[in-house]
């Protein structure tokens, strides 16, 4: 899959659901400095990211799944995902708390090394994104 059409499908897939707060692309892709090989880091506000993270069925509505892996760092619940066309996303699953200003350290590192908003209805994104460049 082209990352264009998967970024559209989360993204759509973001607007119908009321859970989801946020969604941002982040690291070397949102920089535009993407290898071939590197993978796809997303940000995803979500009410309950435990519960997210612990039901896999849903990455599976972006491609044909060979691998999911969880994976934890701090408030940040991950699932590592590697899809049978190739292509490698690290779905990074947080409540609001991610977001909150002031920003932490690592959260402010994340979004200063590169974040490419993809749905914020509520502004937390891009509130965080103005905090981070303060």
């Amino acid at each position: 899959m082209q990352l264009a059409n998967f970024l559209n499908d989360l993204s759509a897939w973001a607007e119908s659901r009321s859970d989801v707060l946020g969604l941002a692309i982040v690291g070397s892709h949102a920089r535009g400095s993407a290898r071939l090989d590197s993978d796809v880091d997303l940000v995803v506000l979500c009410e309950k990211p435990a519960a997210l993270a612990n039901r896999k069925d849903w990455v599976a509505r972006f491609g044909e799944v060979r691998q999911a892996v969880p994976e934890e760092y701090g408030v940040v619940r991950a699932v590592r995902v590697v899809y049978e066309d190739g292509l490698e996303v690290e779905f990074c699953l947080s409540s609001l708390e991610w977001a909150n200003i002031p920003l932490d350290a690592g959260t402010k590192r994340v979004i200063s090394d590169g974040m490419r908003i993809l749905y914020d209805p509520g502004d937390l994104l891009r509130d965080a994104e103005i905090a981070a460049a303060a």
